[in-house]
């Protein structure tokens, strides 16, 4: 059997290739590169960065504003610390003032006027009481009431003859009364009837006893506080008294407002 061999590129036509780019106009060919998607990245990250700047500066400006106000309130600071120094200051002189007032004061409300509490004492002796001495101690009396407590202006002992122990009793319940005496410190420590008869033609009557009565005196002896209410309290009191000086001086300060 016989077989047929063709070489066909023994006949085939050698070509070279010119590879010159085609003119504009020309038709085919590859378009050139778009760039735009670069410029928009180069763009986006140009952004941030020009933000962060913006930022900075903005946040340096308030910084210089901030360390501005703080050297500013710290001037402030100062002044006001001054001026509460010299408020300090101005307060305890106040305060110095205030404690001078109030030892003032004291003095003044502490005080009983000897010529208020006799004349006190003597309208309130009944006409069968008769005093003969009254002196002043310290005031340290047994307290009759639990209440009752030693007056920082001392007390009083007073003695005399009363025409009965009934006498004596009534004088000592008036007296309690006394707005310048402490009611729960009047008492009575001593009442003794004498042994002879109470002689008409030498000592006289005793007020209310019927004739050709004989009747004995009694010696007694009564002791109380003084009153330790201020003495402002007792203006109207010792007004009534007679005690105008002192009485006087505590309206001056009433009415400066020393005291109220």
């Amino acid at each position: 059997m016989y077989s047929l061999d063709i070489n066909f590129l023994k006949d085939r036509e050698v070509r070279v290739y010119d590879a010159k780019p085609r003119a504009k106009g020309g038709g085919g060919g590859a378009a050139p590169a778009d760039r735009r998607p670069l410029i928009y990245g180069l763009l986006g990250a140009l952004v941030p960065i020009g933000l962060a700047g913006v930022y900075w500066i903005v946040s340096q400006g308030q910084l210089r504003q901030l360390q501005a106000r703080k050297v500013s309130l710290d001037n402030e600071l100062a002044q006001i610390q001054a001026q509460l120094a010299e408020a300090g200051n101005i307060q305890g002189q106040i305060d110095a003032v205030r404690a001078e007032n109030s030892a003032f004061v004291s003095i003044f409300n502490e005080i009983v006027p000897w010529s208020a509490l006799l004349e006190d004492i003597r309208d309130r002796t009944p006409s069968r009481i008769q005093i003969t001495t009254i002196t002043q101690d310290g005031g340290l009396i047994p307290a009759i009431t639990p209440e009752a407590t030693v007056a920082s202006a001392g007390g009083l002992t007073i003695e005399g003859v009363a025409c009965s122990f009934e006498d004596i009793n009534d004088f000592a319940l008036v007296l309690q009364r006394s707005p310048l005496l402490e009611a729960g410190t009047v008492a009575i420590t001593e009442a003794d009837q004498q042994d002879e008869l109470l002689d008409p033609q030498v000592q006289g009557r005793c007020p209310g006893t019927p004739p050709n009565v004989p009747s004995y005196l009694v010696d007694y002896t009564l002791r109380a506080n003084i009153t330790s209410t201020p003495s402002a309290e007792l203006i109207d009191e010792l007004e009534r008294q007679g005690a105008v000086g002192l009485v006087a001086r505590l309206r001056a300060l009433r009415e400066t407002g020393v005291i109220e």
